[in-house]
């Protein structure tokens, strides 16, 4: 997860860095891995990813998408239910939002947000 944010959204990095500063401090310097939940949502989605689409900041909108798509073929079903969780809902939750990221959706996250939908009827 660390590694696929840091790599395709660089405007990530220093909520990441200070996330596993956070780890260290909470563990007296046992651990520095907030976990995936942690990582995708306060060193992703909530300072970055969200604010982009609200901001319309289309070169964070666009790595963005390629991050999801990436996690979303990773072939490891843990991370596609995180996505599913701290991604699609966020992004079906909100409308405006969804409207906002649809165009830059890749197939798989497009295929994610048609089978989430039901939710939101």
């Amino acid at each position: 997860m660390r590694h696929s944010i840091w790599e395709h959204v660089p405007e990530a990095r220093p909520f990441v860095t200070e996330l596993e500063a956070e780890e260290l401090e909470l563990t007296n310097g046992g651990c520095s891995d907030p976990g995936m939940y942690s990582m995708l949502s306060y060193g992703f989605v909530h300072p970055v990813f969200r604010p982009a689409l609200e901001k319309l900041v289309e070169a964070v909108i666009v790595r963005s998408a390629r991050l999801i798509e990436v996690l979303l073929g990773s072939g490891r079903p843990q991370v596609i239910e995180l996505v599913s969780i701290r991604v699609t809902d966020q992004l079906l939750g909100f409308p405006e939002l969804w409207e906002r990221f649809s165009s830059y959706a890749g197939p798989r996250m497009r295929l994610e947000a048609e089978l989430r939908r039901e939710y939101y009827r």
